[in-house]
Formats: structure tokens, sequence, C-alpha cells
């Protein structure tokens, strides 16, 4: 893990074959889609997991 990646959910940098394979999924399968956003981020966006504890 690098600094960069750190508190990341997936934590590392993607690779891209692996954008690529978003677009041709675009492309060649997502047939039924219109006006969706595909986000390719390691999970950035979507932030660290959150840990809930109950309430004391």
């Amino acid at each position: 893990m690098t600094p960069s990646t750190a508190g990341q959910p997936i934590p590392r940098f993607g690779e891209p074959e692996e954008v690529a394979r978003m677009v041709l999924f675009i492309v060649i399968d997502a047939t039924f889609s219109t006006g969706s956003e595909f986000i390719v981020d390691g999970g950035i966006l979507a932030g660290a997991p959150a840990v809930l504890t109950p309430d004391e």
C-alpha cells in the first residue's frame, strides 16, 4: 500500500485493462442502460467502510 492509496477500499491503482473491460461492457453488453454513470475508481467514491457500534 502506498500513501496515495491508503484509505481506499481497494488499496491499489487500477490497471488499464480494468477500465477497458468496463468500456467493453458498456459498448457490447449494456444495451438496456441509458443515462447511466459507471464509476471505475476502486471504491473511492463510496468511501471507507463505516464501523457501526451499538449505542450505550
